[in-house]
């Protein structure tokens, strides 16, 4: 075999030697993404864990939650009221933080759809509203901000019909 073709022969094999190590390296990153998305996972679960066991700890958090669901938010003390704003404000953050992981690429569509489900379940009640609205003129993400004045807008919407 003369050079020429050895050559050829090799540039050949090289050409197949960089395509397989291009597809291994994708085959690397995607590995690596869905690690990421399962970490990411994860740490939602187990934030989300922490947040219910301290809320269903709390007994004065309980009260005031049950007292703004039933509408008897003038029953609610003082005490009961500290101990749901605080509660409220940690199931906020998480929600932001999922918000924030969606358009991270970290959530599915149907994940946040779910998630979107229960911060409108959060909002039902009159308090947890209201603090969710306050947050809203403050330090908040204005991505997350219009999706809370969003849903907000959709429950006036409801209440009005």
């Amino acid at each position: 075999m003369d050079s020429s073709k050895l050559n050829d022969w090799m540039q050949v094999i090289g050409i197949f030697a960089v395509v397989a190590s291009l597809i291994f390296v994708g085959l690397q990153m995607r590995q690596a993404q869905e690690i990421s998305m399962s970490d990411a996972y994860q740490v939602r679960a187990a934030a989300t864990v922490e947040w219910t066991s301290a809320f269903a700890a709390n007994a004065a958090a309980l009260s005031a939650n049950r007292k703004a669901t039933e509408g008897a938010v003038d029953a609610i003390t003082p005490e009961e009221s500290d101990a749901l704003r605080y509660t409220m404000l940690g199931v906020f953050y998480l929600f932001d933080n999922a918000h924030y992981q969606y358009q991270s690429g970290f959530l599915s569509d149907d994940f946040w759809i779910m998630i979107e489900q229960n911060i409108r379940t959060y909002m039902d009640n009159p308090v947890a509203r209201e603090i969710f609205l306050e947050k809203t003129e403050r330090a908040v993400r204005p991505e997350f901000r219009d999706v809370l004045l969003r849903i907000n807008a959709e429950l006036e919407s409801d209440l009005g019909e």
